[in-house]
């Protein structure tokens, strides 16, 4: 059953998010919850013209939540586990990887896979927002090097981003669905070429070329 969620993303509750490093499944739940209504948070505050004195009393309300909630601290977001991926893979492209569940910063995306590619769909918001109307570039690199990186986690390679190039093709526009694709080009020994785009009503506004280096870790 898919849900739409706070943030504008179209979750598949049937979705592998197995893979728990760190907290309970119950604290993990909570977490990924609290960081969707985040970011809706972030979006509201962001485009509101509400009165004044509302902004003052959300404003007060955010610093209370804020002290409450920084009592007690992780050094860094909760992770998933690093096979996650590679067990979406595997379940076939009917199930979905959600990147980015705990860390607000992150632009989530849902991610299917097929053998050597992989894809997904975002509705960009305003705050993704760089020229007027348009999707900021570096929201585009972040995206497509999500796209790129995650196929390698999915195929089981512990690779790191060595190169990756960009072309903007043309203006990528706000508030209507885009479409992320990645696949594998070529691998050589260690290093994997992969290319990836985003397209916005068929046609493709950013292209990616990624060169990754397969690092070994016990």
């Amino acid at each position: 059953m898919a849900m739409k969620a706070t943030d504008g993303v179209v979750r598949n509750e049937g979705g592998v998010r197995a893979g728990v490093l760190d907290g309970s499944p119950e604290q993990r739940e909570a977490v990924g919850d609290l960081v969707a209504a985040t970011r809706a948070l972030m979006r509201a505050a962001a485009a509101t013209s509400v009165d004044v004195e509302v902004i003052r009393r959300a404003e007060a309300s955010i610093l209370a939540a804020t002290e409450e909630l920084g009592a007690r601290s992780r050094t860094r977001p909760l992770r998933p586990e690093f096979h996650g991926p590679a067990t979406a893979r595997d379940a076939g492209p009917e199930t979905s990887w959600p990147m980015f569940v705990h860390n607000p910063l992150g632009i989530p995306l849902e991610i299917r896979f097929g053998e050597d590619e992989a894809w997904a769909r975002l509705l960009p918001n305003p705050l993704h927002e760089g020229p007027p109307d348009c999707v900021h570039g570096g929201f585009s690199a972040h995206l497509l090097d999500c796209m790129l990186g995650t196929l390698m986690q999915a195929r089981g390679s512990r690779s790191l981003t060595a190169s990756l190039e960009l072309t903007y093709r043309r203006r990528t526009p706000l508030d209507e669905p885009l479409d992320l694709y990645s696949r594998i080009v070529e691998i050589d020994g260690r290093k994997t070429i992969a290319e990836g785009w985003i397209a916005c009503n068929g046609e493709r506004t950013v292209t990616a070329r990624g060169v990754f280096v397969r690092v070994d870790r016990e």
